[in-house]
This record gives C-alpha cells, sequence and structure tokens, in this order.
C-alpha cells in the first residue's frame, strides 16, 4: 500500500505535466504567429503579448492563461525579461527558452523585436519541419515488425492458400 501510495500519484502527476507540456507545445506556434502580426502591425510588446492571450483564449487556453499572466507581470512593474524568464522557468519547454533568450537580446542590443520574432518564427517553424522528417524516417522501421508478424502471415496464406489446396488434393 505505501509503494502504491508512492508510485501512482507520481506516476499520475508526471502524465498530467506531459500532457500540458504537449498542448503548450502544440499552441506555441500560433501564438508565435500572433505575436508576429501584432509587432508587425505596430503594438507594442506588452500590448501584443496582451492581445495574443487574448485570441489564444479559446483554441489553446493554457497558453492563453501563460500569456495573460506574463503580461500581468509586465502591467504590474516587473521588467519585461524577467517577466519572460519567468514564463520559461514556469513551463521548462527549450521553445520558451529560446523565445525568451532571443527577445532579450533583441532589447538588450535595440534590435527591432518585430524582425527578430519573424526571424525566430521561420527559425521555429524549420526546427518543427526537421523533427517531423526526423519522425517519419522512423516510421518504416517502426511498421516492419507489425507488417511482419500480421500482414505477412495473412497474405501468405491469401497467396498461397488456393495452391495449397490443389496440392493437398493430388
Amino acid at each position: 500500500a505505501a509503494a502504491i501510495g508512492v508510485i501512482v500519484p507520481n506516476r499520475y502527476l508526471t502524465q498530467k505535466i506531459n500532457a500540458r507540456k504537449k498542448r503548450l507545445r502544440d499552441g506555441f506556434p500560433d501564438a508565435l504567429d500572433l505575436l508576429v502580426v501584432c509587432s508587425e502591425a505596430g503594438l507594442g510588446l506588452g500590448s501584443a503579448i496582451q492581445r495574443v492571450a487574448e485570441e489564444l483564449q479559446v483554441s489553446h487556453p493554457e497558453l492563453g492563461a501563460e500569456f495573460n499572466q506574463v503580461s500581468a507581470e509586465m502591467r504590474a512593474g516587473v521588467e519585461r525579461v524577467e517577466s519572460l524568464r519567468n514564463l520559461a522557468k514556469r513551463n521548462g519547454l527549450e521553445d520558451f527558452r529560446g523565445f525568451v533568450a532571443t527577445l532579450s537580446q533583441a532589447m538588450r542590443f535595440g534590435s527591432s523585436i518585430a524582425e527578430t520574432l519573424r526571424i525566430y518564427a521561420e527559425e521555429f517553424r524549420d526546427k518543427r519541419m526537421q523533427r517531423a522528417e526526423e519522425i517519419a524516417a522512423k516510421m518504416p522501421i517502426k511498421m516492419i515488425f507489425p507488417l511482419a508478424l500480421c500482414m505477412l502471415p495473412a497474405f501468405m496464406i491469401v497467396a498461397m492458400g488456393p495452391s495449397w489446396l490443389k496440392v493437398t488434393r493430388t
């Protein structure tokens, strides 16, 4: 009972954390594209984050809540870089850490945030495409064993069955 009391809650919590991280990771490209559009339309970073938070409440509510919290921290007086770092710390995703590092460098060096976001979005899309291609490249190898164990016997019965019946009759 003690082992179950220790293992089951940890496993349940780990599954919930991984599911939340997956939902955040899946919604992040949409948020990034919205940030690019808002910043290129002339909004500042704070108001762009607020607008993205409002728009994401329907499609990705958890990510919208995270951006809403970043916006609330900025309005409360926390520095922009610090509130973005808090976002990365809260979620622990590599995508957010890269996003925060890119934005903090852009703010530190005074470059255009819209240009920086556009470049980061392109790089992020390329990275996602490479990840998808890598998963697709692994698929044939993963399909060999189910095909060999399930489909090959059925195919052999269909292909060899009639000839086997003729051989047994003769």
